[in-house]
């Protein structure tokens, strides 16, 4: 299982429902090939630059195929990602840290209330300014109304807070997505880095 990348005080955690099986084999977070994660991010100005790069993902992929993907080479690509996202604020973590997840539609990675329960007093622990979901709207509307009636299925900032943290809703960031959906969920990240922006300057005025 993908270590979590979480420590005290971040600007932003992003959510996700599961570790892909794919990421998990290659050693880090959101890297099946159709998804727009890191895209998305760095289109929003989350990121300055993409962190990872689909000449990276290409690489580590064909690494794998060909057996020249070592534990030594996944471990200080790990560490040096991590390092870069955590100089900017950002952690990444899943609310089922139990199994790795086979695909989209695999029923037993989906998170338990068990699971949202650990990750909430993870959350009021922690404690990011924000929690960003990279999980389906039906998701997480199913895991969260019983705890926070107000949580719904738009995209963007949610009208609760977890402890002190505010929640958005992005949806799934898997390449399946398009149309009017894929407006939606870009103009989400758009905002969330709008809101991120506002933030590091009233950090840095006070």
């Amino acid at each position: 299982m993908l270590p979590e990348i979480w420590e005290p005080e971040l600007m932003v955690v992003f959510v996700g429902t599961a570790v892909g099986e794919l990421s998990d084999t290659l050693g880090f977070h959101y890297l099946h090939p159709r998804d727009r994660f890191w895209e998305l991010l760095e289109l929003s100005e989350i990121t300055p630059t993409r962190i990872i790069s689909p000449q990276e993902r290409k690489a580590l992929t064909d690494g794998h195929a060909d057996g020249s993907l070592s534990d030594s080479v996944r471990s200080i690509f790990t560490q040096k990602k991590t390092s870069q996202l955590l100089r900017l604020g950002i952690g990444l973590t899943h609310l089922n840290r139990r199994v790795v997840a086979r695909g989209d539609k695999d029923r037993s990675a989906r998170p338990t209330q068990e699971d949202i329960g650990q990750f909430i007093g993870n959350a009021e622990k922690l404690n990011p300014n924000i929690l960003a979901f990279v999980t389906g709207p039906e998701i997480f509307v199913d895991l969260f109304k019983s705890r926070y009636p107000a949580a719904c299925g738009t995209l963007g900032l949610q009208p609760f807070r977890i402890g002190s943290c505010e929640v958005w809703l992005l949806g799934f960031t898997s390449g399946l997505v398009r149309g009017e959906a894929l407006s939606r969920q870009e103009d989400a990240f758009f905002a969330l880095g709008e809101r991120i922006s506002a933030l590091k300057e009233e950090t840095a005025k006070a």
